[in-house]
Formats: structure tokens, C-alpha cells, sequence
């Protein structure tokens, strides 16, 4: 397998693309462990990597040496971390695992300490593949993973960037949606109702799944190119969504292309998508930015390059004379990453300040009118002292609390 690893890696962008979707569309037990060979980090990439299986959740913490920590030492980074980048990976539902793009992954956790000087731990989750685990358990571990690390690890939303790829960005939108605005599934136009858990400070996806469904531009005239294939939307269908043994209006994700406005129910104020324009999903991507971006109220960028599905995270795809971007794009990533959690910070921080102020005011008048009489005996000096003084606005000298090294341009 390594000489098949390696002759693949040097083999033509286009040859690479059609050995993906000849993959990614075999048997299941066959086309994991192809992905998984594929994938396999290096002896160097193992240092970055610790593997946790708990009653809570099972995946990957990725940070610079963190293979040499005890297991509570590595969720002690965790939880101190400045910056934690809530991972979820693709591979169509039936494939993949969570140290798939481990080249990327370190590359992200060491520019932002070089950088903007932020410590970074990524959180990947490992959750169970189809045809085994079918719609919606693989989302239920995902959401459960979410749910350990803001409500039981205490990590605060404002320091977490969601990540998602193809299949993990389908997965990443309705753990936002279902966390956050859970009856959006039964009503598109319901309102956040979970506001117990802060929204995260951004969300990287990269060619996400938005529809299983096949009917765009893109999909009938892009499939030659891409490797995500007819077939593999088919086995997606059968072996992950259980169809037809369900009526599809009975399954949520495919309610989520509809939704075309008030994002800012689910999503974090800041959005970073990358599309590939040669990739099938393109159009069903692509109007789902744009309603984000139309509707106004989530900064977003769209990366979008002449290349086929993932063209991010496998380098593999993108031909010699155009790896320099993929360097480029990191650091568009990175950047991303550290102003959304400075910006996530200093809004926390204002709201904070401001629901103190309101205490104080709040706080202030019940006491005043606790005041007896006979307490209230004072000279008339003292009275308008008084009143002048409760005249004068509150103030603070708190500043938000922004992470070291990062500028908000």
C-alpha cells in the first residue's frame, strides 16, 4: 500500500481525481481502508496526535507534542488552549477518519502560534461510518462531542472555530442548527431558543454537503472532473439516509438548503467557505453563501478555485504550478481564525460589561428605594450631593480581552 500511497502522490491531478471517485465509491470495508492508507499521518505527524475514547466522545486531539501528554494533561491544553478548532471530517458518510489532513492541521496550529502567537488545539471527532451507523447517529456524536466541549469542559463558544470538509460540513451545519435553533428542523422560519451556549466564534467549511440531492447545473455537467460521483450520492442515500425506507421529507438535512435568511440563529458571526469550481456540490455551495451573504448579517468570504471537491485539504489535486496558493489559503485560514476569535472575544467581553452595568443600575434603584425615612433625614447639602450623584452615568475602565498577537483590521 505505501508504494501504492506513493505512486499515487506523484501521479497527474486529473489521474488522482479519478482514482478518488473509483475509491470513495467501493464497498465499504474496501474504500475505508484505501482512505485510511491514503491518509495514514507520518512518524513526524504522530507527535501532534492524541486518541481519546470516552463515554462522552471519541476523536482526536491534535497540538504540538501532545502525544507525550497523559490523557487529562491533553484536555487540560485543551481547555487553556486559545484558540480550539472543533473539527469535523468527511469522506461521504462512509469513509474518512479524524487525522485525515493532518498536513493542513499542523500547518494551521503552528502559524497561529508563530504568527499571532495563539495556542491552538484541534478537537476531531471520530464518528461512526455508514452503512453501520446510520442518519442521524454519526450527527448525534458530533453534536454530543459539542455539547462536552462548551457545557462540560467549559470552553468558552467565543475561542471555538467549527471545521468541516464535504460530508463533516454537513455534519458541522446542523450541529450549529440543532444545538442552537433545534426546531428549524420542523419550521424554517423558528427561532434560536438555546441561548445557554454561546455561538462560536467562526466556521470553516470547506466543499460542504448542503443537499444529497443531484438536480443542479453543476451536478449534470461537472461529474467528469470532480470526484464525487452519481453513485457515491446514491450509496449516501442507502447506506447513510436508510432511502427508501424513509419518505425524504421526513429527513432534516435535506431541509437545510431551504433555509435563506436569519442565519445568525445558528451560525457564528464569521464564516469562511472554500468551493471548488470544478467540484459537483458548486452550485448547491454556492447559494448557500450567497443567501448567507444576501441576507446580511454573517460576515462570510468565498475561496473559490478551478479545482475539484477538497481541493483545500488534498494538496494532491491541485497541480505544481498552483501549490503556492494552497499556502496562500492557510494563511487566509489562520487569519480568519484569529480575528473571529479576537472579534468573538471583545463581543463577549461588551456584553458582558454591558449586563454588569445593568446589574449595577438595577441594583442601585431597589436600594434606593429600600431607603427608610428616617434614613433619608439628611441635610439639604447632602440631598442634592446625592441626587447629582445618581445622575451621573456608571462607567468602567474594563477593556475587552482580546488574544495576544491578533490585530482586528
Amino acid at each position: 500500500m505505501d508504494n501504492i500511497r506513493g505512486a499515487l502522490k506523484k501521479s497527474p491531478a486529473p489521474v488522482i481525481v479519478q482514482t478518488l471517485k473509483t475509491a470513495l465509491a467501493l464497498p465499504p470495508a474496501a474504500a475505508r481502508t484505501f482512505i485510511n492508507e491514503l491518509t495514514k499521518p507520518t512518524s513526524s505527524q504522530r507527535t501532534y496526535i492524541k486518541h481519546i475514547s470516552n463515554s462522552f466522545w471519541k476523536g482526536t486531539l491534535i497540538a504540538k507534542d501532545i502525544k507525550y501528554d497523559s490523557d487529562a494533561e491533553a484536555v487540560r491544553r485543551l481547555r487553556r488552549a486559545d484558540v480550539v478548532i472543533f473539527n469535523i471530517h468527511g469522506g461521504g458518510f462512509r469513509t474518512g477518519n479524524s487525522t485525515m489532513y493532518m498536513k493542513s492541521y499542523i500547518t494551521w496550529i503552528d502559524m497561529l502560534k508563530e504568527k499571532h502567537n495563539l495556542d491552538a488545539v484541534m478537537m476531531s471527532v471520530e464518528y461512526g461510518l455508514a452503512p453501520a451507523n446510520k442518519y442521524p447517529g454519526p450527527l448525534f456524536e458530533c453534536m454530543k462531542a459539542y455539547k462536552h466541549l462548551t457545557q462540560e469542559l467549559h470552553v468558552p463558544a467565543w475561542k471555538i472555530i467549527l471545521s468541516g470538509d464535504s460530508a463533516g460540513g454537513s455534519l458541522v451545519l446542523e450541529t450549529l442548527m440543532r444545538t442552537y435553533a433545534p426546531n428549524i428542523i420542523n419550521d424554517l422560519n423558528a427561532p434560536r431558543t438555546n441561548f445557554s451556549i454561546g455561538l462560536p466564534a467562526g466556521v470553516l467549511l470547506v466543499s460542504p454537503l448542503i443537499t444529497p440531492e443531484t438536480n443542479s447545473w453543476s451536478w449534470e455537467n461537472l461529474e467528469k472532473y470532480d470526484m464525487v460521483s452519481q453513485q457515491l450520492a446514491k450509496l449516501v442515500f442507502k447506506e447513510y439516509l436508510d432511502f427508501p425506507n424513509v419518505d425524504p421529507e421526513d429527513i432534516p438535512i435535506l431541509k437545510l438548503a431551504r433555509v435563506d435568511k436569519d442565519f445568525e440563529r445558528f451560525s457564528p458571526k464569521n464564516a469562511l467557505v472554500f468551493v471548488g469550481d470544478k467540484e459537483v456540490m458548486r452550485d448547491d455551495i454556492l447559494h448557500l453563501a450567497n443567501a448567507i451573504e444576501k441576507d446580511g448579517k454573517i460576515n462570510i468570504r468565498i475561496c473559490k478555485e478551478a479545482y475539484a471537491h477538497d481541493w483545500f485539504l488534498i494538496h494532491e489535486i491541485v497541480k505544481q504550478k498552483d501549490k503556492y496558493m494552497l499556502d496562500q489559503y492557510d494563511e487566509v485560514f489562520v487569519d480568519f481564525a484569529a480575528y473571529a476569535v479576537a472579534d468573538a472575544a471583545e463581543n463577549f467581553a461588551k456584553e458582558k460589561q454591558k449586563q454588569k452595568v445593568s446589574t449595577i443600575t438595577t441594583t442601585t434603584k431597589e436600594d434606593i428605594g429600600n431607603v427608610s425615612e428616617t434614613e433619608t433625614a439628611v441635610t439639604a447639602q447632602d440631598q442634592e450631593q446625592q441626587q447629582q450623584q445618581q445622575q451621573q452615568p456608571i462607567t468602567t475602565t474594563t477593556t475587552p480581552v482580546k488574544p495576544v498577537g491578533v490585530i482586528v483590521p
